[in-house]
């Protein structure tokens, strides 16, 4: 059955908004979100993983559309391995930078859009790159495909803005480095936790 292009608009924006809620995407964003000091930056950085998570999906997308050629679960067990190990730095990086007494710097923030990008890229290839494959290839024309993808991507840039401004906020509020540090601690113990569990997960 063909599916209408009204169809493939509302499922790539959905899709896209809910996937930015998955809980690996929702914890590497928050140790880089809590960085910025202010909660339109901090959606900045969320943008940008955003732009890197959807160029990935964008290019492993269409070459399933144009080849047919699909990721082995071997490669996407790689790729998770990978997401756990990014997901253990980042929250190392922010227990370090807890313990050096700079929590709230500002300083830099290119460094954090850099980061949250290539963080970005890394959650592309795993797990969503077998949905997004899955999706597509519900879909009769390339077009239709290739315009799902991009629209998936739209919605996962607003939703990771969305939560990236929403994670901030704690940070922007804190009253004394005390509780900002506190914040650090426990978003970087949960990053290394749940980049550990990722091992065991998959």
């Amino acid at each position: 059955m063909e599916i209408g292009i009204w169809s493939v608009l509302g499922m790539g924006l959905l899709i896209g908004l809910r996937h930015s809620l998955d809980a690996d995407h929702v914890i590497a964003v928050s140790t880089i979100a809590t960085r910025t000091g202010n909660p339109f930056k901090a959606g900045i950085t969320g943008i940008f993983w955003g732009i890197g998570h959807t160029l990935t999906i964008v290019i492993v997308g269409c070459i399933f559309l144009l080849f047919g050629l699909g990721i082995s679960e071997q490669f996407e067990y790689y790729f998770e391995a990978i997401v756990g190990i990014v997901l253990i730095y980042l929250g190392i990086r922010t227990l370090l930078d807890a313990k050096s007494q700079h929590a709230a710097t500002t300083t830099s923030l290119n460094k954090f859009h850099i980061r949250s990008f290539l963080v970005g890229l890394i959650h592309g290839l795993a797990g969503s790159a077998a949905l997004t494959i899955l999706m597509v290839s519900q879909v009769n024309h390339s077009g239709q495909g290739i315009l799902f993808l991009l629209l998936f991507g739209i919605g996962s840039v607003v939703g990771m803005f969305i939560i990236a401004t929403l994670i901030s906020i704690p940070m922007r509020t804190a009253k004394t480095r005390t509780v900002q540090n506190f914040i650090l601690y426990v978003v970087g113990t949960v990053s290394i936790g749940f980049g550990i569990a990722f091992f065991f997960l998959n």
